[in-house]
């Protein structure tokens, strides 16, 4: 069974190369690629008696989604500033990657599979898509995860991670940022607690000055 699901490529050479994966939430800049009609004509495709549940894969019009992604960016300026330039990386990234049959491929398995039913997760896509098209905040996690996706391994000659410096310092912030902040050092103490070490201090004190008594007596 997958454990992800990807964003990948029918390349001219032949291969089908994996180009970013997402864990188990859709990351919302695979959602602005979408439209309305991309979302029922899934639903419609997995809700076929016949369809193969496995073969849970999206097909966009490269070019349709990388122009639609591209007039959604003023969202992305709005609401999620600090992802600007991650985002213009990643949709530059995919418009300069070998796509050779024009079509972006999305596996939506893995993801479709932590909801209910096919209809509960299209109808959380279609959310989105009314998000981006009212200007409406959705989104406020800024992670790798949450935004692009993984970059998968694959055989491209360029990586997405060697191309875009925006995707290398989030990258480095996810794994590395939680020693940034050492917020134990910064939390204040309980009553409780600071009551606590003062008891255990008196007793120290009381302690050595029993124990100087002792010996000067």
């Amino acid at each position: 069974m997958k454990n992800c699901s990807y964003i990948f490529a029918r390349q001219s050479n032949g291969d089908q190369a994996k180009l970013f994966e997402g864990k188990h939430q859709l990351p919302f800049f695979w959602l602005m690629l979408l439209n309305n009609e991309d979302i029922e004509t899934y639903r419609k495709k997995i809700s076929n008696d016949a369809a193969n549940p496995e073969d849970a894969t999206m097909v966009l019009d490269k070019l349709q989604a990388i122009m639609r992604a591209a007039a959604r960016r003023d969202y992305v300026k709005q609401h999620m500033i600090t992802c600007l330039q991650l985002f213009d990386d990643w949709l530059y990234y995919l418009q300069i990657s070998d796509f050779s049959d024009m079509k972006i491929y999305i596996d939506l398995f893995h993801i479709g599979s932590n909801y209910k039913n096919i209809n509960e997760f299209c109808d959380s896509m279609l959310k989105a898509v009314f998000c981006f098209d009212e200007d409406i905040e959705a989104w406020n996690e800024e992670t790798i995860a949450a935004t692009c996706g993984y970059e998968s391994r694959n055989n491209n000659t360029k990586l997405f991670s060697d191309f875009s410096k925006a995707y290398r310092e989030l990258n480095n912030k996810n794994i590395y940022g939680r020693f940034d902040n050492k917020l134990h050092l910064n939390k204040k103490r309980s009553f409780r607690k600071k009551s606590w070490l003062i008891a255990v201090i008196l007793l120290i004190i009381i302690a050595l000055a029993v124990g100087v008594l002792r010996f000067v007596i």
